[in-house]
């Protein structure tokens, strides 16, 4: 730098502070505090999520294993080959119908649970990139 050039270190260093404020303790345990609620809240969604699920899957468990002993019963004692042979074929359609729903049901809960999980995690996003805009806007209108 000669004489003739004006010296912009203080500026260009007042600028900085402004973008890049030092450590704020009481902004960053604000920020803390909502991380925290947002976590809390992802936290008891995907365990109610998971509750809703394992109720399912018990549920269609234990419904499947009534109808399977019904089913092996009802063959044990069939007193025809055809009648064994239409328990059979009655079995196998009621198994693939039920699984299907099940399987229908549990991508529903899946789903949901991802859905009501990740909610407050994009809600908090969303807060964060608005954030940072107001702070680039405020800035840059400072810096001018």
């Amino acid at each position: 730098m000669t004489k003739d050039e004006p010296d912009n270190t203080e500026q260009t260093e007042r600028t900085a502070d402004r973008l890049f404020p030092l450590f704020d303790s009481g902004e960053f345990s604000k920020i803390g505090g909502r991380n925290m609620e947002v976590t809390t809240r992802t936290a008891n969604a995907y365990i109610n999520g998971a509750i809703k699920f394992n109720q399912e899957v018990m549920g269609f468990f234990n419904s499947r294993v009534k109808k399977d002993i019904a089913a092996a019963k009802t063959l044990m004692t069939s007193k025809s080959s055809e009648q064994a042979f239409r328990c059979q074929a009655e079995f196998v359609e009621g198994a693939i119908r039920d699984y299907a729903e099940e399987a229908s049901k549990i991508i529903r809960l899946t789903a949901d649970m991802a859905y009501d999980t990740l909610s407050p995690v994009e809600e908090r996003t969303e807060e964060v990139l608005h954030s940072i805009d107001e702070q680039a806007g405020s800035a840059k209108t400072t810096a001018e």
